[in-house]
């Protein structure tokens, strides 16, 4: 399993983990989608765009908007 993604890479895999909250009409994202044997790959891509944050290399609306938890 690689845990060297790229932004876009790391975008498309969280863009799995978001789901509806139900109750207000709001998004979030949920790692317990992934089955656990891919957990890792996920927690890594989490620090991949933290990381991309704070170098200023994307914004957290941004990368809100694309992975669509933003409507």
């Amino acid at each position: 399993m690689r845990l060297c993604l790229e932004i876009d890479e790391a975008i498309s895999l969280l863009k799995m983990t978001v789901k509806e909250n139900g109750t207000n009409d709001s998004k979030h994202m949920d790692l317990g989608l992934v089955p656990a044997e891919k957990r890792e790959v996920y927690q890594n891509a989490l620090k991949i765009i933290k990381l991309a944050i704070i170098q200023g290399k994307i914004t957290q609306d941004e990368f809100a908007a694309r992975v669509r938890l933003t409507n």
